[in-house]
């Protein structure tokens, strides 16, 4: 506690230094020799040099003053908790955030900073992202050849990824269920792959949705595999086998009726796969078409796709049919989800309409845009 000499204070010339003025003094000195600083209920005027360790005995820093406790430094671990939290270590905590920076040159920086929602910002000034990190992150290699990030859920364990390099040169994202990697780029021959399988070299990417197949030496761009037949591949151009159907007849027939009627062999269906729909281009081509029976006859064609006319012609044929035509009928259109049947109907005004009459060829092409 402070010292407080008796009066008069301070001595002037002549004055009697008495007995007790000499003790308490002497005292105060042996005292101060070693508590040191020691205080309590006063403020100590700085500034304060601290030759050795501070050590606070597991109290607190508290940066204002008063009874402000919304600021502060200290450790905290076993029954002193921080949050709730078992800590065991030093916390540094503010009322609505924090930061740590740097002055150089008197200019102030923030590094990193928090706010009282728990959002962290590291290289910019504020955020509303949980994590929100300006610039580049370099995640540089460890003893074991990997760098990267883990991406874990608590329940199942294997339930996670990882995004990085691995000590066999490949970087990408790696899934821990199934055999092999997720999401690849070799870096050593630049080739990137989506796989569950072994990697291919010749495959700019590679998608494996179940059984393993062979690729070979055969340079795709783009190699998408399902478990039995191939979804996607392209090295150029873009093929698409996964929608082509068709039918072709050859045979001669006609028709008499003057109301739509279905043209023999020129239907077919097929199945566009569920959740999706699909753009497809129709065409019908009926060759060697001819109409016999008067003067000037009308014919009719048209294109249904499930039951719905989507395209027609009128022909009309004169000096009783000695023409040969060729007939030619479609469209682009999305098609949804489910089955669905094309056909073709024809009609004449009269007389009789006939097709492919010397082995001309009628038919119907569906193909997947």
């Amino acid at each position: 506690m402070a010292f407080t000499p008796d009066l008069p204070f301070p001595k002037s010339a002549g004055d009697a230094i008495r007995s007790k003025d000499w003790n308490d003094l002497i005292t105060e000195t042996k005292r101060l020799d070693t508590a040191k600083v020691e205080r309590a209920g006063d403020t100590i005027t700085g500034p304060l040099t601290v030759a050795a360790a501070l050590r606070v005995n597991d109290n607190n820093v508290y940066f204002r003053s008063g009874g402000d406790l919304n600021h502060g430094l200290g450790w905290f671990g076993g029954t002193k908790l921080f949050a709730s939290a078992n800590v065991d270590g030093p916390v540094l905590w503010g009322n609505l955030g924090g930061a740590l920076g740097t002055a150089p040159g008197g200019v102030q920086k923030i590094a990193l900073a928090w706010d009282g929602n728990g959002n962290v910002a590291i290289g910019v000034p504020s955020t509303t992202l949980k994590v929100d990190i300006g610039d580049r992150i370099r995640l540089r290699q460890g003893a074991n050849g990997t760098a990267g990030l883990w991406l874990y859920q608590t329940t199942p364990a294997e339930d996670r990824a990882f995004v990085g390099m691995v000590n066999d040169g490949v970087v990408g994202l790696y899934g821990n269920k199934g055999i092999g990697w997720g999401l690849t780029m070799n870096v050593t021959d630049g080739t990137s792959a989506v796989r569950s399988q072994t990697q291919f070299s010749s495959v700019g990417l590679y998608v494996n949705g179940g059984a393993v197949g062979t690729v070979a030496a055969v340079p795709y761009g783009i190699y998408v595999q399902g478990a039995t037949s191939y979804g996607l591949y392209v090295a150029g151009r873009t093929l698409d086998a996964k929608l082509r159907t068709s039918v072709r007849s050859t045979n001669a027939v006609n028709t008499t009726s003057t109301a739509y009627v279905d043209m023999p062999n020129m239907s077919l269906s097929f199945t566009v796969p569920a959740n999706i729909s699909v753009p497809v281009q129709v065409l019908v081509q009926v060759n060697g078409v001819q109409a016999q029976g008067s003067n000037t006859i009308g014919a009719y064609f048209r294109l249904l796709i499930d039951g719905n006319q989507q395209d027609m012609t009128r022909h009309e044929f004169n000096n009783n049919g000695w023409e040969l035509r060729g007939i030619n009928l479609g469209i682009v259109t999305y098609l949804s989800a489910g089955t669905h049947t094309i056909s073709v109907q024809w009609a004449t005004t009269s007389g009789t309409l006939t097709c492919c009459w010397y082995g001309d060829s009628r038919q119907i092409m569906v193909v997947e845009l």
